[in-house]
């Protein structure tokens, strides 16, 4: 095994664990298992009773829904790209090894 073997294992494994950690970063995953169930729909302002505002409440709560959606959307993305660039790396790294003829 050679020198830049050893490193680009470690590369290697660091996409592997960025592919992992995306997956982790699923919205839907986050309710698996769980009593509780992802939000479908626009919330209803009938579940605050009377309360003054509900309307308004209600719409907050899908704002921050919306928003964890779309953060958690941004870190899977990052993520792939992460990966896809490690893989990159790994790919040049390789090709510089075989071009020294080492």
């Amino acid at each position: 095994m050679g020198f830049v073997d050893v490193h680009v294992r470690a590369i290697e494994e660091c996409g592997r664990q960025a592919t992992r950690v995306r997956n982790m970063l699923d919205f839907n995953d986050a309710f698996v298992d769980g009593k509780a169930t992802a939000p479908s729909g626009a919330t209803d302002a009938g579940i605050f009773g009377k309360l003054e505002g509900a309307g308004d409440l209600a719409t907050k709560i899908d704002e921050v829904w919306n928003s964890v959606k779309h953060e958690l959307g941004e870190g899977r993305n990052r993520l792939k790209n992460v990966d896809t660039a490690l893989g990159e790396v790994v790919t040049n790294y390789r090709g510089a090894e075989g071009a020294s003829g080492a």
